[in-house]
C-alpha cells in the first residue's frame, strides 16, 4: 500500500522509525526541507498518490496548521485514515476522536505494531476485494483547482506562496509561533517569507530563521531523549528486565546527565539494595539448576570503552546516542566464556518448551512473523558438539536468551556492543583480545587457512583480559544493539555483529570493527554468545 505519513518536525526521529517498520509498504513523509516553491504542490500530489493516510498524533502535530490541512484534505478525498498516538500527553481532538487509533506512545510495542499492520492489511485486502484502489480526486499538477465533495466546494491552492499576501504579517505569525514554542511552524513561515523575496532594512530575517532552526533542532533532540528515556523506563518497571534497564540508564545518563524526570536512578538504587537484602537475609529455596553443557561465565568489572568504529558501512539511517570517540562507562557484568556451541543450541531445539514454544518469540512482532515463515531452524554448516553454532539469526539468538533466562532464573541476554568490546578489550584499548599484534596461532581467521570453524576452547592463548575465548575470529557474534545504538528489541532494525570469522581477514577481527546486519540474516560464519548482569 502507498502510505502518506503526516507528522510534526519535532517527531521526525520517531516518524523515521515507524516508516522503517512499515518497509513492506511504500511510505512517504514530508522531509520539511521547505526549499523552492513546489512544496505544497508536492504535498497535494502525494495525497492524491497515497492509498492510506497515517496521522502521527502528538501535541505538536495536533497543533500544527499544516498537519491539520493534510488530514482534512485526505479525509475529504476519501483516503483511509490511520490515526497513531505517539505521545501520551496528546489530547485527541473531536475530529479524530471517533476514529479508532493505534497507540505507539510507549514505543514500537508488539501490540501496537501488530494493530497498525493489521489495520493496514485489512484496508488493503478490502481494496483488492472491491477491485479498486483508494479514490483519487485531487489532481495537483494543474493550477489552483476546485474540488467537489458531497455537495461542498473546496478550493485547494497548489502554490504555497499564493497564501503569502503580506510577508510582514507572516513574520508576525512566525514570531508568535516562536513565542509559543512552535518552532516547526516558525521555520516554515520564515522560509516562505524569504522565498517571496521579502527583505527588511532592520530585521535580520536570516538570523531569525537560524535561531528558529536551532531551537527546532534542540526541541527535536529533546523529544528523542524523552523517547529513549521512556523505553529504558519500560525495562526498569519490569522485574525480569530491570537489571538491563538500570544498566541502560547508567549509559543514558553518561550522555544526558541532567534528565531523569521519573527518578529512575533512585528506583534502580532501591532495587539493588532490595536485592542485596534478599540475598543476604531472606531464606532461599535451593532448586536444581538447569544444566547447560559448557556454560561458564567470565566476570567483567565496570570500566570505560571508546566507540571508535571501523565499520564496513551502516545499514540504518539513524544516529547513535553514543558518538564515535566518546568514552562510555560499562557497568560490571558477566559474559559467557565461549560462544554458543552446536551442543548447547541443540538443547534449545530439542527441549519441548524450547525453540517451538511461541512464548520465546513474543518479544517482537517481527520475530513472530519470521518464526511463522521459518518453522524449522537452519542446520549448522559445520558439525561437532564443541564448534560454535552458526546459521543463526538475531531473532533466534534472542529467543534462545529468553528461553535460557527462564530456565536458569537469570537475566541472560545478548551482550550490548559496549559490553562485548569491554569484555574483549579490557582497560588498555588493545586491538585484539590478546594485544596489539596479530598472530595466526591465536585465532581462526582467513590467514589460518582452516576454512571452517574450530572448537571454541582451541585458542587458550588468545583469550581476552577477562578469560573469554574466541572473541576474534571463528564466527561473528550478534550484539543486542540496533544500528541506532538503542536497546529496543521490538524493532527489526539492523543489529551489530562483532569479532570477525574464519573466512574474514584479520583486520575484521579487530575489536573496533563491526557490521550492522538485518536481524533475519543468517550465514555459516555468524553465531552468538551470552551476557548476564548477575552472578550465576
Amino acid at each position: 500500500m502507498r502510505i502518506f505519513i503526516s507528522y510534526a518536525r519535532v517527531d521526525k526521529p520517531y516518524c523515521v522509525q515507524i516508516a522503517e517498520m512499515l518497509e513492506i509498504h511504500e511510505t512517504w513523509y514530508d522531509q520539511r526541507l521547505y526549499a523552492g516553491q513546489d512544496w505544497w504542490k508536492e504535498i497535494l500530489q502525494r495525497l492524491d498518490w497515497c492509498e492510506g493516510f497515517i496521522y502521527l498524533m502528538s501535541p505538536d502535530s495536533l497543533a500544527s496548521e499544516y498537519c491539520q490541512k493534510e488530514f482534512l484534505i485526505a479525509q475529504r478525498i476519501g483516503k483511509p485514515i490511520f490515526p497513531v498516538l505517539i505521545h501520551p500527553e496528546a489530547q485527541i481532538p473531536e475530529m479524530l476522536s471517533k476514529l479508532q487509533y493505534v497507540d505507539l506512545s510507549r514505543g514500537l510495542t508488539h501490540e501496537g505494531t501488530r494493530a497498525l499492520l493489521n489495520a493496514i492489511f485489512v484496508t488493503e485486502r478490502n481494496m483488492v476485494y472491491n477491485g479498486r484502489s483508494a479514490p483519487s480526486r485531487l489532481m495537483p499538477r494543474e493550477a489552483p483547482r476546485t474540488m467537489q465533495h458531497n455537495g461542498d466546494t473546496h478550493t485547494l491552492t497548489t502554490n504555497p506562496t499564493a497564501e503569502v499576501h503580506d510577508p510582514a504579517a507572516v513574520i508576525g505569525k512566525a514570531a508568535e509561533a516562536m513565542e509559543s514554542g512552535d518552532y516547526d511552524s516558525a521555520v516554515f513561515l520564515l522560509r516562505r517569507a524569504l522565498e517571496t523575496g521579502y527583505r527588511s532594512r532592520f530585521i535580520d530575517l536570516e538570523g531569525l530563521l537560524a535561531e528558529a532552526e536551532s531551537a527546532l533542532e534542540r526541541q527535536t533532540r529533546m523529544r528523542e531523549i524523552e523517547r529513549e528515556y521512556q523505553t529504558i523506563a519500560e525495562l526498569i518497571r519490569r522485574r525480569r528486565t530491570r537489571a538491563y534497564g538500570c544498566q541502560a540508564l547508567a549509559a543514558f545518563r553518561k550522555a544526558v546527565p541532567d534528565y531523569d524526570p521519573e527518578n529512575l536512578v533512585d528506583l534502580c538504587a532501591e532495587a539493588q539494595a532490595a536485592e542485596l537484602v534478599r540475598r543476604n537475609y531472606e531464606p532461599r529455596v535451593i532448586k536444581p539448576r538447569f544444566a547447560m553443557p559448557l556454560l561458564e561465565w567470565c566476570a567483567v568489572p565496570g570500566g570505560v570503552v571508546i566507540l571508535s568504529d571501523q565499520t564496513n558501512g551502516h545499514s540504518g539511517n539513524g544516529r547513535s546516542m553514543h558518538p564515535a570517540g566518546q568514552p562510555l562507562y560499562v557497568e560490571p557484568f558477566r559474559i559467557a566464556k565461549f560462544p554458543i556451541t552446536n551442543e548447547q543450541y541443540q538443547v534449545f531445539i530439542d527441549d519441548p518448551d524450547g525453540y517451538n514454544n511461541p512464548k520465546w518469540w513474543g518479544y517482537s512482532a517481527f520475530a513472530q512473523a519470521w518464526r511463522s515463515a521459518n518453522p524449522q531452524p537452519a542446520e549448522s554448516q559445520f558439525k561437532g558438539e564443541e564448534r560454535p553454532r552458526e546459521n543463526v539469526t538475531w531473532f533466534e539468538s534472542m529467543a534462545f536468551c529468553l528461553w535460557l533466562s527462564e530456565k536458569m532464573d537469570l537475566p541472560i541476554m545478548l551482550p550490548t556492543k559496549q559490553q562485548w568490546r569491554r569484555a574483549a578489550q579490557g582497560d588498555d584499548g588493545r586491538i585484539y583480545p590478546w594485544g596489539n599484534d596479530f598472530d595466526t596461532s591465536l585465532c581462526n581467521t582467513r590467514e589460518s587457512r582452516i576454512r571452517m570453524t574450530t572448537q571454541v576452547m582451541r585458542y587458550d592463548m588468545g583469550i581476552s583480559p577477562f578469560g573469554a575465548y574466541d572473541m576474534a575470529g571463528n564466527v561473528w557474534e550478534w550484539c543486542l544493539n540496533s544500528a541506532y545504538d538503542d536497546l529496543d528489541i521490538t524493532s527489526d532494525r539492523p543489529r551489530a555483529v562483532q569479532g570477525g570469522s574464519f573466512i574474514g581477514a584479520h583486520e575484521r577481527a579487530q575489536i573496533n570493527f563491526s557490521f550492522d546486519l538485518a536481524p533475519d540474516y543468517h550465514y555459516g560464519s555468524i553465531g552468538f554468545r551470552l551476557a548476564c548482569s548477575l552472578e550465576p
